[in-house]
């Protein structure tokens, strides 16, 4: 949960408001697009796969799935983007367009996708909204609010933020694995890793279909798009983890192996981008105006 509080925070640290709506107006349609193909889109493909071609998988496990499919706006899409090569600017801005979305459409949504998915699981709207709103929302408002108030001592204090986050990360990975073991090795044997393996392509297929339908022609903003719709938001996942479903550890393991596996399929098709990218492209070092405050890529 500390990642959760220490990741929003940073990211409000990092925001400069107004040129994200500036961005945001610019790339309006990119934006539309993006919200009806993460929160509409990819959680009905999500939900199909589980319905038929997964649909074996224990019910737990397909909660966590379904939790995945409603939780857009990767943390570490900037990141990612500017390992790329590609629209820092636009991945940033995306990021907080669906990490908001999400707090409204992830209570909303995930009763309907665990009925949909005919899962033993219940939940409400309200036990999903809670801590989304108390660990989510405010620690962002808090951050951007920090940023206003001092701005001088923003900049050191987003660098030390994301590293503690980050390391906080690796922690709750490390501790969900040794915890876990068992379930891990006995989940081998179904379909669960495979049908995680299949939400990251679900994610950059769609991705592809937004910026091709739109004909968007900058390589940069195309890859910035694919990068953001491809992988799950963690820190929504992680709540979910630790209160709606915290007495389902099956939750908890799918969650993990979705989110780990989408991660390093994507971080495949990035450096894949990124040897492809041409040695003047300047999309991740000069046009980001929505990453100000970003630690440089060295200490990330």
């Amino acid at each position: 949960m500390l990642f959760v509080i220490l990741n929003s925070f940073g990211l409000g640290l990092r925001l400069p408001v107004g040129k994200l709506l500036a961005q945001a107006f610019a790339h309006w349609k990119i934006a539309v697009w993006a919200l009806v193909i993460n929160f509409v889109i990819i959680p009905l493909l999500f939900i199909g796969y589980l319905l038929t071609i997964a649909s074996s998988i224990p019910g737990e496990i397909k909660v966590g799935f379904c939790v995945a499919a409603l939780s857009a706006g990767m943390p570490f899409a900037p990141l990612l983007a500017r390992l790329a090569k590609a629209d820092v600017s636009i991945a940033t801005t995306l990021l907080v367009v669906l990490t908001a979305a999400t707090i409204i459409a992830l209570p909303l949504g995930l009763p309907l996708a665990i009925d949909a998915v005919d899962a033993q699981l219940k939940t409400s709207v309200w036990d999903v909204a809670w801590p989304l709103l108390l660990f989510l929302l405010l620690p962002l408002v808090l951050g951007c609010g920090f940023r206003v108030w001092w701005p001088d001592l923003t900049p050191p204090l987003a660098r030390w933020v994301v590293r503690v986050a980050i390391l906080c990360l690796l922690f709750n990975l490390n501790f969900t694995l040794v915890a876990y073991w068992n379930l891990f090795v006995q989940t081998w044997g179904t379909e669960s890793y495979i049908a995680a393996l299949a939400g990251p392509f679900i994610g950059l297929g769609c991705g592809y279909l937004l910026v091709s339908s739109l004909r968007v022609k900058d390589v940069g903003i195309r890859h910035a798009t694919e990068v953001t719709t491809a992988v799950r938001n963690i820190a929504p996942m992680l709540l979910m983890m630790i209160f709606p479903f915290a007495a389902d550890p099956l939750v908890t393991v799918s969650i993990t192996i979705l989110n780990t596996i989408g991660i390093v399929t994507v971080l495949l098709f990035v450096l894949m981008w990124r040897r492809a990218a041409s040695p003047s492209d300047t999309h991740a070092t000069t046009n980001q105006p929505a990453s100000e405050g970003l630690p440089p890529p060295t200490s990330t």
